[in-house]
């Protein structure tokens, strides 16, 4: 099967046809609207139809959940929903919702082909017509085996014994079923008993690890329990009692199974099951002895029994959490001390970031379990989402612990202190990790003295990787499972779930990357790189500075702050203005300012043809031969993307961009700009090239696929005449306009030496790259500046909507963006970055020749003076405000003020204005 790994197994297990359905659903769905996410309602509809589609022909199909409908076609889509959210929940991992609206994962659709929905469509027709199949030859069903031993038992009871259905249905039927489910090993005994020669009042069903136990008397297993009165069945993992009763005396035996089960609790994850002792079978002194050996459970009513998928699912945790205890048994009994184990369920690393940010900012005292479950929302990815906080964090817990980062005590939980120096190298997003912290994982890996088996087991992988080079995720779980020990105790579906973790752990720690197009995994030597500039922000800002004046160069206050400030926004910044006023220049000495040069090809200039008429032009074409003819902006990004260049910056001058149509020649890296996401400390996007339109093998592998990376700065340099083209607000919304139009020809050269700090080595892309991507990143840390700022835009944006110029979310953010990174860094005053992002964001969008964009303009000035204009007068004539230099440059935001004054001089003398004129 050639499709992504994700989706691989989704329909691996089932119990019903409703996962297959939905998928089908969901694709044709997305076929006719054309869109990844489709409305729910109208998704509800399709689903049902076809349900009811294959009813109305007299095709087998399941039957309606009982208190939902008796037929297919008697249901609305009003009542489907509880029979469709099952297999939503059951696909949570390829499937997203957003408010009325589902489909797949942006992520994963976005990294998809045409053809991999071609191929999900007809494993999904396959997978249905198999099951359909099956449900014609095999009509078992656990709920209905289940109910039909509670609704009978008591009456069976009454009726002779030897050679009853229900005695086959325990012993024979059920059993076979059950071994039948693909994480159902060959290690398990799965035995039912009804009694022996006369009825018992317990009848069970027990899953047993042969290993540790072989007898229902002793040891621990899992087992269906039916209450005595056959209203309700128990699913435990439970210890027997008949054994140590005898030997050890009920006192005693009962101290050891309440020992044992706390320590098991304290030693599983048991997410989802009951851990108490309130699990009632019987009025006899049995009951007792259940109660005292449970460690875990389901508990299901009568009239309330779940339907099939949800009970398989239970029983799949079930032994997941079984299989983890038996191997951790098996490890202490044969005190080996190369075992290795990877027992974990947390797919990835980044999960445990969350308690460990808690307990450095509610240190250094430990914090209790009840504490961090409390505040979940924080401490939790999936935030209040997570329906067992408790086992999930005690799972972390674990993992971290295990990796040295912290110590579990009596659930006490508290940063060791190699915890608390990863904890001091958070990023701005925690869910991150910063590489600083790889790098400190990834030396405790090397550690060499008590390794615990999960350290273990994370450097035997590596090494597979390594001997495997380059690899499928068949190919690693085939050697890791053989590694682990687990060919023969995990199901082939846990045994690719757990590898699929496993990698995912690897590439977080940088020693794998992963093709999304061929689903191949590589290993790779990862190059440390700098954690953090050595200089601050401000000290690196002065460094440029004093570089470009010591190359002879002068800009005005506060260029060299604004330049730096809206790379950091955008990697996408317009210098605009008169020919000779050192935009080309300015940005070839900031990027050698930072280490970034013709010489080492991280610095490019690209001269823009008026000739260019698509994005050919830039990223380059297929021949007459088929074969892929690299542009020279592709040729920088692949440059850019290779694994040992991503922490340096690259930076890609177009000059004079306008002698073109941008919308032209630049669309698909205007579209690709807003397609930003996180992925492993990095942010990535769509491709610009993809793989299905190479014809070649040595052309896919080289630009296949071939991203925007997040080290790569564009910066086009305009000038604004009658031989240039206009820019459409989609280039404006994304780029800050910087305007080099006021001039002091009056600079010369200084003659002192400037120190230019060329002892401090050149910073690490992490200087320039951008740290947020929506504003949720950010708004927690920074809500009444980021809610101050908006205010301020939303005023501007009523005096804009007046002329159809106002802005919306993509501005909004990048403005706050803006002002949040300048109040970190302390570069300008609020005043002057507000200055600066009202100039140029806003004022850029502004041009025509009627009175109501004069009426615009007067209302901007109000804003800029900060202060009530006789709006009126100036209607008539606006002359006062342009003509008062003093009054202008008094302003709250002066450069704003002085350019909205030349606008209106523009207006009221030519009957026309724009920004751009010049």
């Amino acid at each position: 099967m050639s499709l992504p790994v994700e989706l691989q197994n989704i329909f691996s297990n089932k119990q019903k046809s409703y996962k297959m359905v939905l998928i089908l659903a969901l694709l044709t769905e997305m076929q006719s609207t054309g869109s990844n996410l489709v409305s729910l309602l109208n998704l509800k509809q399709r689903f049902l139809s076809l349900l009811q589609e294959r009813e109305s022909n007299g095709l087998v199909v399941d039957s309606t959940p009982e208190k939902v409908g008796t037929t297919w076609n008697s249901m609305t889509v009003n009542n489907v929903q509880s029979v469709i959210s099952t297999p939503i929940a059951a696909l949570s991992a390829i499937l997203e919702q957003k408010d009325d609206l589902i489909g797949f994962k942006e992520e994963l659709f976005e990294s998809w082909s045409n053809e991999v929905q071609i191929e999900l469509y007809e494993y999904a027709q396959s997978e249905l017509a198999n099951y359909y199949n099956q449900q014609n030859n095999n009509s078992f069903s656990l709920k209905e085996a289940l109910s039909d031993i509670l609704s009978t038992y008591l009456t069976a009871k009454r009726e002779t014994f030897a050679g009853h259905r229900l005695g086959n249905l325990v012993r024979q039927d059920i059993p076979s079923a059950l071994r039948k489910l693909p994480f159902i090993h060959s290690k398990l005994k799965i035995q039912g008993s009804v009694g022996q020669g006369n009825w018992a009042t317990i009848p069970w069903i027990s899953i047993m690890d042969k290993r540790i136990t072989e007898t229902t008397r002793q040891g621990e297993y899992l087992v269906y329990l039916f209450a005595e009165d056959m209203q309700s069945v128990y699913l435990t993992f439970m210890q027997g009692v008949t054994i140590p009763v005898a030997e050890k005396g009920k006192p005693a035996a009962y101290q050891y199974f309440k020992r044992k089960v706390n320590e098991i609790r304290n030693m599983l994850p048991l997410e989802g099951m009951i851990k108490d002792d309130a699990i009632y079978l019987t009025s006899g002194g049995l009951g007792q002895d259940y109660q005292v050996s449970t460690i875990a459970y389901y508990r299901y009513e009568l009239d309330q029994l779940p339907d099939d998928e949800q009970l398989i699912e239970d029983l799949n945790n079930a032994v997941t959490n079984y299989n983890e205890y038996v191997f951790k048994v098996i490890n202490t009994t044969e005190e080996t001390e190369q075992s290795i184990s990877f027992n974990y369920t947390i797919s990835h690393l980044y999960a445990g970031q969350g308690i460990l940010k808690y307990l450095q900012d509610h240190g250094p005292t430990a914090i209790s379990l009840e504490e961090l479950v409390a505040n979940q929302a924080t401490v939790l990815l999936s935030g209040d989402d997570v329906k067992h906080p408790k086992e999930r964090i005690k799972h972390l817990g674990r993992a971290l612990r295990d990796l040295g980062l912290l110590s579990i005590n009596e659930n006490q939980f508290s940063l060791t202190d190699l915890g608390q120096e990863y904890a001091n190298h958070f990023n701005e997003n925690k869910w991150i990790l910063s590489e600083a912290q790889v790098r400190l994982i990834r030396r405790q890996l090397t550690n060499v003295e008590d390794q615990p088996p999960l350290v273990k087991s994370i450097n035997r992988a590596i090494q597979i990787c390594k001997e495997l080079n380059s690899f499928t995720i068949d190919q690693f779980s085939l050697n890791f499972n053989e590694a682990l020990g687990t060919l023969e105790t995990w199901g082939e579906v846990t045994q690719k779930q757990r590898s699929i973790f496993m990698l995912n752990w690897l590439e977080i720690l940088k020693f794998v990357s992963k093709s999304s197009q061929q689903y191949t995994y590589t290993y790779m030597e990862w190059e440390e790189t700098p954690l953090v500039d050595s200089l601050t922000v401000i000290e690196r800002v002065a460094t440029i500075k004093n570089f470009i004046a010591n190359k002879g160069f002068m800009y005005p206050d506060h260029w060299i702050e604004n330049f730096f400030l809206s790379l950091k926004t955008k990697p996408f910044v317009i210098l605009a203005g008169v020919s000779g006023t050192g935009k080309t220049k300015l940005v070839k000495l900031f990027a050698e300012a930072v280490g970034a040069t013709a010489s080492n090809g991280q610095f490019s200039l690209i001269p823009v043809r008026p000739d260019w008429s698509d994005p050919s032009d830039l990223l380059g074409y297929k021949d007459l031969s088929g074969a892929f003819r690299p542009g020279k902006l592709t040729e920088i990004l692949v440059e850019a993307s290779k694994p040992g260049n991503q922490h340096k910056p690259y930076f890609i001058c177009l000059d004079e961009m306008n002698l073109a149509r941008v919308e032209h020649y630049f669309s698909d890296l205007l579209s690709v700009l807003e397609t930003q996401e996180w992925h492993n400390q990095r942010t990535v996007t769509t491709p610009l090239i993809h793989i299905d339109s190479l014809q070649y093998e040595s052309d896919k592998q080289m630009y296949g696929n071939l991203y925007l990376p997040d080290n790569v700065y564009i910066v086009g340099t305009v000038n604004m005449d009658e031989t240039t083209h206009p820019f459409s607000k989609k280039v404006l919304d994304r780029a800050n306009t910087i305007e080099f139009n006021y001039i002091e020809l009056g600079q010369y050269p200084s003659l002192e030496d400037l120190a230019d700090r060329t002892d401090a080595p050149v910073p690490p892309n992490s200087l320039l790259r951008s740290e947020y991507l929506q504003l949720v990143d950010v708004y927690r840390n920074y809500k009444q500046l980021t809610e101050n700022t908006t205010e301020l835009l939303v005023k501007i944006n009523g005096i804009l909507e007046q002329i159809h110029s106002h802005v919306g979310f993509r501005i909004r953010d990048a403005v706050c963006f803006y002002m949040i990174y300048n109040e970190r860094f302390g570069l300008l005053s609020k005043e002057a970055a507000f200055d600066m992002q009202l100039l140029q964001k806003i004022l850029p969008r502004i041009q025509g020749s009627n009175a109501s964009v004069k009426n615009a303009l007067l209302q901007l000035m109000q804003v800029a003076q900060d202060r009530t204009l006789p709006l009126s007068e100036y209607r008539e004539d606006a002359s006062k405000l342009y003509l008062s230099m003093e009054t202008l440059a008094a302003s709250k935001y002066p450069h704003s003020a002085r350019k909205i004054a030349f606008m209106l001089r523009r207006l009221e003398e030519d009957g026309f204005t724009s920004y751009w004129i010049s």
